[in-house]
């Protein structure tokens, strides 16, 4: 701070420097002494000896003081003063002349002569006067600087407003627009005059007039004068056949009131003089947040709601059902066979299908019900009215009928069906998911029983469900705590009376129920994808009851395990088969897989290759309860069969039915045809196992001969037999 005023003065030093001057006068003497004095303080001093090379410097360079004697050869004073008036040149003009007489002097002030002195004359009043005019010189720059900058910010700021994206606007006390910049045309549509002097409430949409009114009484408070809000401007219809229709475009307001501070004593008066607002166009924005909220409930697909929205709609339906006492209807559909579509002609078809099928459901249903696709192919209906089952019924026979007609795929027809599981509130729950719940079980009970149809939920599902689930949480207990077991049934030769084969059969020591067959928990193995780890088991105590026998080892006597849908379909079977018979030392050539034909009716092709493998490497290839499934000579040609196994239901009707005797009979002549060998299941008497013996079927299975066995008691018959035979050789 100490330096400040040494900087100021040396700055102003610089400045004196810089001003230059201009000595006219026809007296050699007393111009050059007047420079002398002058160059002490000023250094840039030019001399002129008359008044016409006093024009010429002037034109040549920029004087900032003149010092002009008046009375000069060639051209005076008066003439140099004119010349510096009409050309309009920026300088002052000091005269110092002899001539004092009035007309003089006062011509010189017309002129524009700054001051005058007569000669002879003080220079420390001369120099008094140069300070003043260069310090007035000064001042009049900076001025001017200061206008030029003030001219250069206000054309900036009209800049700025005028060229804004967003609408700049001024409201006076009544509310009528005082200012508005161009946005406007291209915001709304409005010219500006169309806009000035009218009120705001003119140009607000209808349904936010309140929340503007609002707003603008809000702003004379000077506590609240700062807020933003959304409302919604109306907008001039350019290209509408009527001029004055109007729509309305979205706006984010920012909008401050406008006070002047008035002194009254020693307080200070804020008085509202209107309101400054910017409002900006939001459309994009307002567009983006509704597409969001779109794709936050509708299915993009198929355009159809979403589970989002479809629990909101069917909550509120569920309040409104109960407040009434009326019922209201869910629906849970699947597409039968969509998976085989989709991976026959892919996803980009599988969409399109979808697409379709979702526009002939919506075409059969009324205005105010909900279809949704919850994902994949499955779609929920809501049908919200009162509505009783006949009408759930009838509803559910057209949206099945709807897809029974063809959709068309890259130029062919495909027929899809649907399934339908249906609740009822308040019937079945009084709870949203309970009834999405319950509709999906019964959903999945139409499956199960054949698929393309209806069924409404009861509450045996809901037992049936909690069995499922009991089973297969059973099932993965037994593998962990040995609870399964293998029983062995044999197979016999009904000339030699021999044991040529056993049958392992799995069976379950049920915790709760004892010991259960299969049946009752094989279906739910499949299901849950258990079978695989059950099939593996039983491989590997199969491998530990009977392989590590000698007797068993040297008997010749071949094992049939049953195989599951699952553990063809995997895509390493054949491979892992070999690898655990490899793993447990059994000989390919003593194995025997059973396999039903509805296994391989899917996927024939795969099947046969996956099975072909298995009999290169010896192992043998039996068909389970043939002639119950879809029996077909063209498998039977194909897949390298070496075994069909009659179905005990066959075998039962020889008794009673000629029919039955007569399809018995059939079945052994067409295997012994196709050298095909032969195995009768369930014979329980000696007249059905005569007659299988005279139409040439030598191996039978069933109760007549042994029940299913413990491995004990299966080996000790082994070990007999292996005995006998020794003794027979030996006579």
């Amino acid at each position: 701070m100490e330096n400040s005023p040494i900087s100021i003065e040396e700055n102003s030093r610089q400045q004196e420097k810089l001003i230059s001057f201009l000595v006219v006068d026809d007296d050699l003497r007393a111009r050059e002494s007047l420079v002398t004095l002058l160059q002490r303080r000023w250094p840039d001093i030019t001399q002129a000896e008359d008044g016409e090379q006093a024009i010429a410097l002037i034109q040549q360079r920029q004087f900032n003081l003149v010092i002009l004697d008046l009375n000069m050869p060639k051209k005076s004073g008066d003439q140099v003063l004119t010349f510096i008036r009409q050309k309009k040149i920026q300088t002052t003009v000091i005269v110092i002349s002899g001539e004092t007489s009035i007309n003089k002097v006062t011509e010189a002030v017309r002129l524009g002569a700054y001051d005058i002195f007569k000669k002879p004359y003080s220079f420390d009043e001369l120099e008094h006067s140069i300070r003043n005019a260069l310090d007035k010189l000064l001042v009049e720059e900076e001025k001017a600087q200061i206008q030029k900058r003030l001219e250069h910010s206000e054309q900036l700021h009209r800049y700025m407003v005028n060229n804004s994206p967003d609408l700049i606007y001024i409201l006076n006390l009544k509310g009528e627009f005082s200012f508005v910049n161009n946005s406007v045309k291209k915001l709304l549509g409005f010219k500006r005059s169309d806009l000035i002097g009218r009120h705001y409430s003119e140009f607000i949409a209808d349904e936010d007039r309140m929340k503007a009114e609002y707003l603008f009484n809000e702003r004379r408070r000077e506590s609240r004068s700062n807020r933003t809000i959304e409302l919604g401007l109306k907008c001039n219809t350019a290209n509408s056949s009527k001029p004055f229709e109007t729509s309305t475009c979205p706006i984010e307001l920012n909008s401050m009131g406008i006070y002047s501070v008035d002194s009254k004593g020693s307080k200070k008066v804020s008085t509202y003089q209107g309101t400054y607002g910017v409002a900006r166009d939001i459309s994009s924005r307002k567009k983006a947040e509704k597409l969001i909220t779109y794709q936050a409930y509708h299915d993009l697909l198929t355009k159809l709601p979403n589970r989002a929205m479809l629990l909101d709609r069917l909550d509120l339906a569920v309040k409104q059902a109960s407040r009434t006492g009326q019922t209201l209807i869910v629906m849970f559909l699947d597409l039968d066979r969509f998976k085989l579509i989709n991976d026959s002609f892919g996803h980009v078809v599988g969409d399109q299908l979808l697409v379709e099928v979702a526009a002939r459901l919506k075409a059969e249903i009324r205005t105010g019900d909900t279809l949704a696709r919850l994902g994949g192919d499955e779609f929920m209906l809501l049908l919200p009215q009162p509505t009783t089952r006949i009408q759930a019924e009838s509803v559910a026979q057209k949206l099945i009928s709807s897809l029974q007609q063809p959709f068309y795929l890259r130029g062919k027809e495909v027929y899809i069906n649907v399934s339908i599981g249906i609740s009822v509130f308040p019937d079945d729950s009084n709870d949203i998911n309970t009834l999405i719940k319950n509709a999906d079980m019964a959903m999945y009970e139409v499956k199960s029983t054949g698929k393309n149809g209806y069924t409404f939920y009861n509450d045996k599902l809901e037992h049936a469900a909690a069995e499922k689930i009991s089973i297969e949480s059973g099932l993965r207990k037994a593998l962990k705590n040995d609870e399964l077991e293998i029983f062995y049934q044999p197979q016999i030769d009904i000339r030699s009376r021999r044991i040529v084969g056993v049958e392992a059969l799995l069976r379950w020591n049920h915790p709760q129920f004892g010991l259960v067959e299969p049946n009752y928990f094989i279906e739910h193995a499949e299901e849950s994808r258990i079978i695989e780890q059950l099939s593996e088991w039983v491989l590997k105590r199969v491998a530990t009851d009977l392989f590590g026998n000698t007797e068993f080892v040297d008997s010749e006597i071949k094992v049939s395990i049953n195989l599951s849908a699952s553990d063809i379909r995997h895509k390493e079977f054949p491979e892992s088969l070999v690898a655990l018979t490899r793993e447990h030392g059994i000989r390919p050539n003593r194995l025997e897989i059973e396999i039903t034909e509805n296994m391989f009716m899917s996927d024939i092709q795969a099947c046969t290759h996956k099975l072909q493998v298995l009999s290169n490497k010896g192992i043998s290839i039996a068909i389970d309860d043939f002639g119950t499934g879809y029996s077909s000579l063209n498998y039977l040609r194909e897949l390298p069969v070496h075994t069909i196994k009659i179905d005990y239901s066959f075998v039962s009707e020889i008794e009673h039915s000629k029919k039955g005797a007569a399809l018995v009979a059939a079945i052994v002549g067409m295997a012994q045809g196709l050298g095909i060998d032969i195995i009768a299941e369930g014979v329980e008497n000696t007249r059905q196992s005569e007659y299988l013996e005279e139409l040439g079927c030598n191996v039978m299975q069933g109760y007549l001969f042994s029940r299913p066995v413990a491995v004990n008691e299966f080996l000790g018959r082994v070990a007999t037999q292996q005995e006998n035979q020794s003794s027979f050789s030996k006579v």
